[in-house]
């Protein structure tokens, strides 16, 4: 015969600690919310800093996140990268040459941001970023009647922008032409998206002949 005796030493399987729950590291977010954010201008040179200290937290403590903070950090250097760009292109702008009385003698290309009042281009439409520029005699051209800035502050869209830039443009039309006869068209360069983050908000009025 044999008898039942009860065990009393633990069973193999006893309940241990596990291993750690790894959550989301909030500087890797933070870095990524940042890095989207690049159009701003500010968080390009905040998250050049925070993306590498998101990204050594997250591998010395085993966060999660990694991938968020080198993605972020990619696209703050993008947006960098975009940026210097721009104003590289800004900066070869051409300013036209001129005679001895400040006129432009002969066609030439120019940036929009190096006309003055009294210049004249060839018509042309759409986003530019450099125009033709030619004597005033020419057959086509537009004439600069007046240059203006549009008030400081976060771009307003491309929609509130050419209309700010048409209404200022056809206000000194009228102001400084009252008597003008026959007919005419009113023209305007107004600031893209790119050129107002680089603080270009100036409009260029132009008057050509009418169709």
């Amino acid at each position: 015969m044999s008898s039942y005796v009860p065990a009393t030493e633990p069973s193999g399987y006893a309940p241990g600690q596990g291993s750690r729950r790894r959550s989301t590291n909030g500087l890797a977010v933070a870095a990524l919310i940042l890095g989207l954010a690049g159009f701003l201008g500010i968080t390009i040179l905040v998250n050049l800093i925070l993306a590498p200290v998101a990204l050594v937290r997250t591998r010395r403590r085993g966060d999660k996140g990694t991938a968020l903070a080198a993605i972020g950090l990619v696209l703050s250097i993008l947006w960098a990268v975009g940026g210097g760009v721009a104003v590289a292109q800004l900066m070869k702008s051409p300013d036209p040459k001129r005679d001895a009385s400040g006129q432009i003698s002969t066609p030439q290309k120019a940036g929009v941001d190096k006309l003055r009042v009294g210049d004249c281009v060839a018509r042309q439409t759409g986003t530019v970023t450099d125009v033709q520029a030619q004597p005033c005699g020419d057959t086509g051209s537009d004439k600069v009647f007046a240059v203006f800035a549009l008030p400081k502050g976060a771009w307003p869209g491309e929609t509130a922008s050419g209309a700010a830039a048409e209404k200022g443009c056809t206000l000194r039309y009228q102001k400084t032409h009252k008597r003008a006869t026959g007919r005419y068209e009113l023209l305007y360069f107004a600031p893209t998206k790119t050129r107002w983050d680089l603080g270009y908000r100036r409009v260029v009025c132009l008057v050509g002949t009418g169709s």
